[in-house]
């Protein structure tokens, strides 16, 4: 495959390219912000903390398609340019925004009809990264159609793609590390307090984001008083010689106890024996509560 125009091909591509480096503040803060970018996209389908889900898997088929709008509406608003016809109006060009959660990309006929550049996102959640490049849809570059017209593109083709990041690591998600079955057992116990304290209990010693809390808290009106003193999971944990630190006040607690760091979004707990009990009751955590 040698198309005679191919140069022109990657002229406009690179120029794409280019317009969004410029609109971002450069290449560096594009291929920086992107993934985490990406990722608040899909969250923002599974919807984790009303929903508890946490995984693409777990959404019906109908859900999935709206992967691919989100990640076109957050990249737009990321960039900063308008819609025109189609998803993009930039550098001067239409460009279309196809997204993936598989390994190809279906290509509309008004697309590949006008040989119009098109940004390919993929999302690959089960192992961690994402990709995005630029095309220009040629009809050589595509399989046969579908039922509705699209055609995906050939793999001898994929070398045609722009590449802007190639498997570039997702962030972890909040939810992490955690057993969603019980999450999900927890999240139909009663009393948010207690069950505040049910979940520090079984959860010692890993940083937990106030997102988390929120989807463990979903019934809640405030949801963070359940944490706080007056009643809270930190009066009930204290009884225990639990403590429950916040990233945002106990930064000093959290290092002398040798526990992960935690930022100010972020919450620990720790059983501690006699000695770190003490120096505990010696700080400011009881000031706290």
């Amino acid at each position: 495959m040698n198309p005679p125009d191919l140069e022109d091909d990657q002229a406009k591509l690179t120029h794409i390219a280019d317009e969004m480096f410029r609109l971002v503040g450069g290449k560096e803060t594009f291929v920086g912000r992107l993934p985490g970018i990406i990722a608040e996209a899909v969250e923002y389908v599974i919807d984790p903390i009303r929903t508890a889900r946490t995984t693409v898997a777990e959404l019906d088929n109908v859900e999935k398609t709206f992967i691919g709008l989100k990640v076109e509406h957050f990249l737009r608003d990321f960039i900063g340019v308008p819609k025109g016809i189609r998803d993009l109006r930039l550098a001067g060009q239409d460009v279309d925004v196809k997204n993936t959660v598989r390994s190809n990309w279906m290509i509309p006929p008004e697309t590949f009809r006008n040989t119009e550049p098109c940004i390919l996102v993929r999302v690959a959640t089960e192992r961690g990264n994402c990709s995005l490049g630029i095309i220009v849809a040629r009809e050589e570059y595509l399989n046969k159609p579908n039922r509705d017209g699209k055609r995906g593109i050939k793999k001898e083709a994929f070398d045609r793609i722009l590449w802007i990041l190639r498997d570039a690591p997702l962030p972890e998600s909040r939810f992490a590390g955690l057993d969603m079955e019980r999450f999900r057992q927890l999240r139909e116990m009663n009393g948010g307090s207690k069950r505040a304290a049910q979940f520090f209990r079984e959860n010692e010693a890993m940083v937990i984001h106030r997102s988390v809390l929120e989807g463990l808290l979903h019934d809640q009106k405030d949801y963070m008083k359940r944490l706080r003193g007056n009643g809270g999971a930190r009066d009930i944990l204290f009884k225990e010689k639990i403590c429950l630190l916040s990233g945002y006040y106990h930064s000093k607690i959290i290092r002398h106890l040798g526990l992960p760091n935690c930022n100010s979004d972020e919450f620990i707990s720790k059983k501690c024996s006699p000695p770190e009990w003490e120096s505990v009751l010696d700080s400011n955590y009881r000031e706290s509560i």
